[in-house]
């Protein structure tokens, strides 16, 4: 029985390698070529990574110009703080120097006033001429009366200036006019008028900056603010290319006002004019 199993087994076992053979086995040495690796990308991808690389760069440069606008902007606003600190350093000397020298004027008055009250009788001639020789300015007079300020003028004028040094132009322009309006004849206003000029040259308004330097010259002619005045003048002519009117205001300093510290600026920039520096 177990031998008829196996034959059978057998001839079946045949029968099917007859029906399926198998494929026939190439002994070349070699094997069924594999696909290309891609190794490098497409065009298209290339190009988005140039791009990439490009906007990372820009990004790198566009960091760098910020750096450095805020780093010229901090410098801008030390320079700011350092001219107000100058500008009130300045003008704390002159006040002294004025409250010094008003004090001098009123002490001597108050000796003079008694001779003042009974002059000597002149001839008639003779006070002609005086009276032909004398100048008939206003302005004059109130030079030589003694300087007046009030306790609330010098908080005002103290304010506007306050807010010029700390760099609130605008604020200090409007304060300085506003004082101007209200005190016209207090023993500020030659100052007031004076630093409403370098407000408006601050803000860089030449126009506005040349009218109120000239209202010094004009309406305290015998203030201690003149000299400052007309040498800012000269300055504002020669930055609009007047050359000739720069000239004379700057030879005005130096002979009006010999040995100050405008007459030397003028000197200073004058020479600079003549040779060919401006």
């Amino acid at each position: 029985m177990k031998l008829r199993f196996l034959l059978l087994l057998s001839v079946c076992t045949s029968a099917l390698a007859e029906s399926w053979p198998l494929p026939p086995v190439v002994d070349n040495g070699t094997y069924p070529a594999a696909p290309a690796a891609r190794n490098s990308p497409p065009a298209s991808t290339k190009t988005l990574y140039e791009m990439m690389g490009r906007l990372e760069q820009l990004q790198a440069e566009v960091q760098q110009l910020t750096g450095k606008v805020e780093e010229q902007t901090f410098q801008i606003n030390e320079l700011k703080k350092r001219q107000n600190t100058m500008y009130g350093d300045f003008d704390d000397r002159l006040q002294s120097l004025e409250n010094k020298s008003a004090e001098g004027a009123a002490s001597t008055d108050a000796e003079a006033a008694p001779q003042a009250s009974e002059p000597a009788p002149a001839p008639a001639q003779a006070t002609l001429a005086t009276a032909a020789s004398a100048p008939t300015k206003p302005e004059v007079s109130q030079a030589a009366a003694p300087v007046s300020v009030t306790a609330d003028e010098k908080q005002q004028y103290q304010h506007a200036y306050d807010a010029l040094r700390t760099g609130h132009t605008s604020q200090s322009i409007a304060e300085f006019e506003a004082f101007l309006a209200r005190n016209p004849a207090s023993g500020l206003a030659n100052n007031a008028q004076y630093w409403l000029g370098e407000a408006h040259r601050v803000n860089q308004d030449a126009e506005s900056a040349r009218k109120a330097f000239s209202k010094v010259v004009e309406n305290y002619p015998g203030g201690a603010k003149v000299p400052d005045a007309l040498l800012k003048l000269g300055y504002i002519e020669l930055e609009q290319n007047n050359i000739n009117k720069a000239r004379d205001y700057l030879t005005r300093v130096t002979q009006d006002y010999p040995g100050t510290a405008p007459a030397h600026l003028a000197a200073k920039k004058l020479l600079s004019i003549d040779g060919g520096g401006q």
